[in-house]
């Protein structure tokens, strides 16, 4: 059953595993900006539920959203890179709080977001040792700090609308390029005729990614 639970200081949906009590791994998804955490828990049938052992988590962002009454945001979109920059500590505090809470390894998350909730999973994810990273229409606003991939380095699932006129499809490449100069494994996924927007084959194509990634259970 779902439930609205607080782990550190970020309220969110939790779904707990549905086949099993013993909690073996962990998805996180980070809505975009305005939104909150409803608009990404209704991805947890589709990308985790039905696997055992896995749970699903997605947390509200910290700040107000000012154009959207009952949004909320990772940072002001008008501070682009220096923004995302200032928003990583906030992830950074997310994920400790998220170790705290269950018994898991790195290895054992999987971290993704939409749109700007893409961006903070670009900006910080590769920092830690995970199970893989996905971006829905997001975007890698900065290289500070992305260091060199390791052998425990996560991988990488880019996906992108190529008619998106809010994050453009430009944004998948450069991150691409970014991610494979700095020696990460990087699967991208350009969605024909899609927008701002998930559809079935990007959905699709994170499920597929998830279960290869995820250890077998």
């Amino acid at each position: 059953m779902a439930e609205i639970k607080k782990i550190g200081r970020f309220e969110g949906i939790y779904q707990p595993p549905i086949k099993t009590d013993n909690l073996s791994s962990l998805i996180i998804l980070l809505h975009g900006w305005g939104a909150d955490a409803a608009d990404m828990f209704g991805l947890a049938p589709v990308l985790g539920q039905m696997r055992p052992g896995c749970g699903f988590f997605a947390p509200n962002a910290p700040y107000p959203c000012a154009a959207s009454p009952h949004g909320r945001e990772w940072f002001d979109i008008q501070l682009a890179e220096k923004g995302a920059i200032m928003a990583r500590e906030d992830l950074d505090e997310l994920l400790s709080a998220i170790f705290d809470e269950f018994s898991l390894s790195a290895s054992q998350i999987i971290l993704g977001g939409f749109s700007q909730g893409g961006m903070m999973t670009l900006t910080a994810g590769p920092s830690y040792e995970l199970a893989a990273l996905i971006s829905f229409s997001g975007a890698l606003l900065t290289e500070q700090d992305l260091g060199q991939a390791s052998d425990f380095s996560p991988p990488i699932l880019l996906i992108h609308g190529d008619l998106d006129d809010v994050v453009p499809a430009s944004a998948l490449i450069h991150a691409q390029t970014c991610f494979e100069e700095k020696g990460y494994a990087v699967d991208v996924v350009l969605e024909k005729g899609v927008g701002h927007s998930i559809d079935q084959v990007g959905l699709d194509a994170a499920r597929q990614f998830i279960d290869a990634h995820l250890a077998k259970e």
